[in-house]
């Protein structure tokens, strides 16, 4: 792996160990870098929380949102990450995703007292799915669109 990568991994498992396991290494052009993806605790296989480096950036994924971290000189690209992560599986946040027809919308990590119950802030969405780490607040909602 590269350094970056290496740095990361090191960091993730020492940070998370019982997720070790799940770390591998991935190509990707002429280098390798660190690639983990963590089944939720309810084992259901979707979504699941990823991680990965490339290019000296670290990126977070659940369901259908990502975020990226980068260090840009301040060697906070793990710790930025990290703080993402323990949002996501504090299940005091769940990740909501707007869609209409097959067309995704926008997704964003929303804090769970805040769920939304329509499609208000998106209004164009026919669909909202809400998922977080635990299942708690996993729900599909059915909405009119708005034109």
């Amino acid at each position: 792996m590269d350094d970056f990568s290496k740095s990361i991994s090191e960091k993730f498992k020492e940070t998370f160990p019982s997720w070790a396991k799940y770390c591998c290494e991935k190509q990707y052009e002429d280098t390798f870098v660190l690639e983990v993806k963590i089944p939720r605790p309810i084992n259901d296989g979707v979504p699941f929380l990823a991680l990965d480096t490339c290019d000296d950036e670290v990126t977070v994924s659940f369901d259908s949102y990502h975020a990226h971290f980068s260090d840009f000189g301040n060697e906070k690209s793990f710790d930025d990450a990290l703080n993402f992560i323990n949002k996501i599986i504090s299940e005091k946040y769940a990740m909501v995703s707007y869609s209409r027809g097959t067309n995704w919308c926008g997704s964003e990590l929303i804090a769970s007292c805040n769920l939304p119950q329509d499609n208000s802030e998106y209004p164009y969405a026919d669909t909202l799915v809400i998922r977080s780490w635990n299942g708690s607040f996993d729900q599909e909602i059915e909405c009119f669109a708005k034109n």
